[in-house]
């Protein structure tokens, strides 16, 4: 698994493991563009949209002597779409990112650097509202 894939299925968990969230379900993004058509119950798929890594850090011995670690700093945008049925209005998507973005930005101790989200758009595809947000994570990794 992908250094991004294992902090994806972290967050994944930290959030659907919540029970705030029981009248969520949530998932893995869908593959291939397959999505469930006509959404009966919001649905949150979670994607990892970037990860960026960087070189292994260093640090400084009392010695004076500059040596590598084994830990980067990396940053994960991972992307979090919400899927309504239309009966519940484009509203409902953002109080329902508003939470996320509570419980992720508040209650747990990852560093975002970054929350956004888009307008809700009606998707004739899947017969939802559709909308899209993204949460950048700065962390760093072992390797």
């Amino acid at each position: 698994m992908t250094v991004s894939g294992a902090f994806l299925e972290k967050v994944l968990k930290s959030v659907s493991s919540n029970s705030d969230f029981s009248d969520l379900n949530f998932v893995m993004a869908y593959e291939n563009e397959i999505k469930p058509s006509p959404v009966s119950e919001p649905i949150v798929a979670f994607s990892v949209k970037n990860c960026d890594v960087g070189p292994y850090l260093t640090s400084v011995l009392d010695t004076g002597e500059i040596v590598t670690t084994t830990e980067r700093e990396a940053e994960t945008t991972i992307s979090i779409d919400l899927y309504l049925p239309y009966s519940m209005g484009g509203s409902a998507g953002h109080k329902i990112f508003d939470r996320l973005a509570a419980f992720l930005l508040f209650e747990t101790s990852y560093a975002i650097t970054q929350a956004k989200c888009s307008e809700a758009e009606y998707d004739q595809s899947c017969q939802a509202i559709v909308l899209k947000s993204e949460f950048t994570f700065y962390n760093k990794i072992s390797t």
